[in-house]
């Protein structure tokens, strides 16, 4: 036991996120993207932009943060790409990767700031094409991150969510579709509605209950995004008629998937989840409270990957 104490213990790995941001559009005709590039003075290497997550912070919200930060160009995330570790120094570092699609801002053509001793994390800021970013980004990994995310296409996004941690039913007098979210659940929609907006939702869409409605106040708010409120997807409303609700839910996916830039998010219930995954084309999982599945999908409609998203409290 003695020797225990003496081992050193294993460090956690350094946890980044980044994006390969394309610009689908930079011809004018839809056909090869550009994709966003910055220059690093430390490193001197040209390379995609990425960065370490903040405490309490998820992947996706850092990848988005950190393109925001080093290129002035916001983004929304597309498909997965895995990820990337290499060591550095005695830790190993795992950087989450996805494919990006620019949503506005302006280029820091310049790079970022300066800080008060004269240091700049990035300095160069640029649009490439394709074939110049897999002969001179610095670091082989990202070239081959680059051509699966062209290769991949662009995407569209269609998130469901079990709606947040609500009043247990027994400790609930009134009508069971009026039972509000606890404390716990409250905290848990405010940082959902951060990851929401990591994937660039423009359409709200949830059961008229209101723990859903809860559930995606706060990214209304954030956002100014209207919640569209539908009596179909609540618990009573599948009951009363389920084969409706199934008509409902397709409708509503094929909708989404029909425009790959209004990525949409579905807020529903446990016992309606199976529906609301096949809709999606996803093997039915049970969710957690507060759990997301991102379902992308490419121009023909076909979901191409998915994405799990735990609560973290």
């Amino acid at each position: 036991m003695a020797g225990k104490s003496t081992m050193a213990r294993k460090q956690r790995p350094i946890e980044a996120a980044g994006v390969v941001v394309l610009d689908w559009h930079a011809d004018g005709s839809g056909g090869e993207p550009k994709v966003l590039v910055v220059h690093r003075p430390d490193y001197d290497d040209w390379s995609l932009p990425k960065g370490k997550l903040e405490p309490d912070e998820d992947v996706q919200v850092c990848a988005v943060r950190e393109v925001a930060e080093e290129t002035g160009i916001t983004v929304r995330l597309g498909s997965p790409l895995g990820t990337i570790s290499y060591p550095v120094g005695d830790r190993t570092k795992v950087v989450h990767w996805w494919a990006g699609t620019p949503t506005g801002g302006d280029l820091l053509v310049n790079g970022t700031p300066s800080t008060e001793s004269g240091d700049q994390e990035v300095d160069r800021v640029e649009w490439w094409s394709i074939s110049k970013a897999e002969h001179r980004l610095s670091y082989s990994d990202e070239a081959e991150l680059l051509d699966r995310a062209v290769a991949a296409g662009p995407t569209g996004s269609v998130v469901l969510v079990r709606h947040a941690k609500a009043m247990s039913r027994k400790h609930w007098t009134g009508k069971d579709w009026l039972r509000p979210l606890m404390r716990r659940g409250r905290r848990q929609s405010e940082r959902l509605a951060l990851l929401l907006e990591a994937y660039g939702i423009t359409r709200a869409v949830t059961s008229t209950s209101t723990r859903c409605v809860q559930t995606l106040e706060p990214f209304s708010r954030r956002t100014g995004i209207d919640l569209v409120t539908v009596p179909e997807l609540s618990e009573e409303g599948y009951e009363d008629d389920p084969k409706g609700s199934r008509e409902v839910m397709a409708e509503l996916v094929g909708r989404a998937r029909a425009d790959l830039d209004a990525p949409m998010v579905v807020c529903g219930h446990r016992p309606v989840l199976p529906m609301m995954r096949e809709a999606l084309q996803v093997a039915d999982k049970p969710m957690l409270v507060a759990e997301v599945l991102v379902v992308h999908h490419n121009r023909d409609g076909h979901p191409m990957a998915h994405e799990r998203v735990k609560p973290s409290f």
